[in-house]
């Protein structure tokens, strides 16, 4: 839970959004700018039902609003919330992908940042309902996320669509392999009833895509370094 938390803390210092207007027109500018297949991707995160297939947290926000959503109240609850940002980042991803001008960029780089932030939250939820401290999902998790983070720094600061394209390809290739099936095993070891298998987002890049790799493979030691966040 201090890991996340720390994680969390530290991401935020680097400037995600702050105020509600400059998230709002980050959101606008993704939801306008991007295909059907992102928009599709991004709706889909609100659907997380628990095993009745009753809607899980009924009392949170919509999470396009991109501030903490209601504290999760178990496992279950944190999942739902953690999809939420996890499909997010992928329509961020799959928007830094066709990008053209540097403002859509920099609004998309912004979005996917702020998803990721929150995530953190969601993750320290279900750390806290098992014992995972010391589970190899946990430690994927606490060692990739700042790729994302960084990444997403990395298509802010230079805001052409050859960068975008190259910036979300490097963050797929990491966080298809390392990431989005740890989040599924952290949802598997926290007990959570509505466990969703996340869709790769690389081999959806159109024209730039990328397989879903091993971990620890040539490509993905490669994309870890070019984000910053290697070893």
């Amino acid at each position: 839970m201090k890991t996340f938390a720390l994680l969390a803390l530290s991401a935020m210092a680097l400037g995600a959004p702050t105020n509600r207007r400059d998230i709002a027109d980050a959101m606008g500018t993704l939801l306008n700018g991007v295909g059907s297949a992102a928009k599709d991707l991004f709706a889909s995160g609100s659907k997380a039902k628990d095993a009745s297939g009753a809607p899980v947290n009924t009392d949170t926000a919509p999470y396009s609003v991109l501030f903490a959503p209601a504290a999760p109240k178990d496992a279950t609850d944190a999942f739902s919330n953690f999809a939420n940002h996890v499909y997010g980042v992928s329509a961020s991803l799959l928007g830094l992908s066709t990008a053209i001008g540097p403002e859509q960029i920099k609004a998309l780089a912004r979005i996917g940042y702020a998803h990721e932030v929150l995530e953190a939250i969601e993750a320290g939820k279900m750390e806290s309902e098992a014992s995972t401290a010391n589970s190899p999902a946990l430690q994927a998790l606490i060692k990739n996320t700042p790729c994302v983070n960084n990444g997403f720094k990395l298509a802010e600061l230079d805001p052409t669509p050859q960068n975008a394209l190259y910036v979300a390809q490097q963050i797929c290739i990491v966080r298809d392999a390392l990431i989005l099936p740890n989040i599924l095993e952290m949802g598997k070891l926290s007990g959570a009833k509505n466990l969703i298998v996340f869709t790769p987002v690389g081999p959806m890049l159109g024209q730039g895509a990328v397989a879903v790799q091993q971990p620890g493979s040539e490509l993905v030691l490669a994309a870890q370094k070019a984000l910053g966040c290697s070893e």
